[in-house]
């Protein structure tokens, strides 16, 4: 008897486990598709074209975390490679949208190449 209700626990510790990571994954692909979902309608482009615009910026966004976590890098250097990350996705975004669209997904700090001044 104790056999019997041991092997259901575990059969349903098992089966619980199980569910998590699939909903996990479930709740990354909604966020997906909700994301794509609103390239497609702000930008008013077609679904592939959002899904392109949306692999950009999940590019950009993992890149970014690999150099703020980088302890190596010193400030000047996290922000050399930062600006470089941000003139490659925003490079990417300008050969794919418009210039409307472009208003509508680049920051309007990234819009044009500014030169840092210099603080006094």
């Amino acid at each position: 008897m104790k056999k019997m209700i041991f092997i259901t626990l575990l059969l349903a510790a098992f089966i619980g486990i199980g569910q998590k990571g699939s909903a996990q994954e479930k709740k990354e692909t909604n966020q997906k598709r909700e994301q794509r979902n609103y390239y497609r309608t702000t930008l008013q482009v077609d679904s592939a074209k959002a899904e392109q615009v949306a692999q950009i910026q999940e590019t950009y966004k993992k890149a970014l975390a690999v150099v703020v976590a980088d302890s190596s890098l010193t400030e000047g250097g996290r922000r050399s490679k930062i600006q470089l990350l941000i003139v490659e996705k925003n490079r990417k975004l300008r050969g794919l949208l418009n210039p409307s669209q472009q208003q509508k997904v680049i920051p309007t700090t990234e819009r044009e190449a500014t030169v840092p001044s210099k603080q006094q």
